[in-house]
């Protein structure tokens, strides 16, 4: 038999969840920061969708460390 334990279907959808949430999370960090950045600088929607980009690509990376973590168990 090989050494990893089994992971369970309830874990699994836990780990989807997780990642789902850490990119909307991300997303909506940097289009705050986004509309901060524009309010405070006067730009017409210059930062916004540059800083959302960013929170995806944050969360893309979040949800790569996270998968690896769970795979390594």
């Amino acid at each position: 038999m090989s050494g990893k334990k089994q992971q369970t279907p309830l874990q699994m959808a836990a780990m989807v969840s997780a990642m789902g949430f850490e990119i909307f999370a991300f997303i909506i960090i940097g289009a705050l920061a986004g509309k901060y950045l524009d309010g405070r600088f006067g730009s017409s929607h210059l930062w916004l969708p540059l800083c959302a980009v960013a929170g995806f690509l944050f969360g893309l990376f979040s949800c790569y460390y996270t998968l690896k973590s769970f795979l390594k168990d």
